[in-house]
């Protein structure tokens, strides 16, 4: 079976999503999705950084259940 764009949902531009997959202070890795969670791009920034971007995109912020510790201590000494 062949999908066509008329049997796709249509793209929400608005829906944003950050995945941190990973922690290397001070450095956070994280996957930032635009619209479709199937399509996303590595990124890595400082913390500081990520939560200025995460605010201006009005993103959702996930963690990986790996990444959990070493963001919240990151984040504890900010």
């Amino acid at each position: 079976m062949v999908m066509t764009a008329a049997d796709s949902p249509p793209l929400d531009l608005a829906a944003r999503w950050i995945r941190v997959t990973e922690v290397k202070a001070p450095f956070v890795l994280f996957e930032f999705t635009l619209g479709d969670p199937d399509l996303m791009v590595e990124m890595i920034m400082p913390l500081d950084a990520l939560l200025e971007f995460r605010e201006a995109q009005h993103a959702e912020l996930d963690i990986a259940e790996g990444a959990v510790g070493a963001f919240t201590a990151l984040a504890r000494k900010q």
